[in-house]
């Protein structure tokens, strides 16, 4: 028999049809990663190097071909993002635009959304979209941060998600 044929697998009791062994291999190192970096047994950064050793050993790919797709453009795109939100976060910037946003639009619902519009939409001329969103996370967690506390010294009683 060849080893093009479909063979059955069931993965989460799905049934999943894989023509070839290294697609296998794909399949079997994929749902490993899966399980590592949810259960955190390793750091994630280290599971998310496995297929660089994994890949040429098992036959897959050619270790080459497989470092090329941790260069790709997106990865840096991302990196980049993440090194902007994190420089706003360290300098305390996202604390000013938060506060920045409630001084001019005020604290109304509707008006603190379209504030938050108007921000992302002027950092987006300037910056990635990634790096924006990645920025605007930060401004929103301060500004929740600071609502909370607005609502502790007016003895406002928290609201919670859980039932009673």
């Amino acid at each position: 028999m060849k080893e093009s044929f479909y063979r059955e697998n069931s993965l989460i009791g799905v049934p999943i049809k894989v023509p070839t062994v290294e697609a296998r291999m794909v399949l079997a190192v994929t749902a490993l990663m899966a399980i590592w970096w949810s259960t955190e047994a390793l750091p994630i950064p280290a599971v998310s190097l496995l297929p660089i050793g994994l890949f040429p050993i098992l036959g897959v790919m050619e270790t080459g071909k497989v470092t090329i797709q941790y260069a790709n453009h997106l990865i840096f795109l991302f990196m980049g993002g993440f090194l902007i939100a994190i420089a706003i976060q360290k300098w305390d910037l996202h604390k000013r635009i938060a506060l920045n946003i409630i001084r001019y639009v005020g604290t109304e619902p509707k008006k603190i959304i379209l504030g938050f519009m108007l921000a992302t939409a002027f950092l987006s001329m300037w910056i990635s979209n990634t790096a924006t969103c990645m920025m605007m996370i930060t401004v929103a967690t301060a500004l929740l941060t600071h609502i909370a506390e607005i609502g502790k010294k007016k003895d406002i009683p928290e609201v919670t998600s859980s039932p009673s």
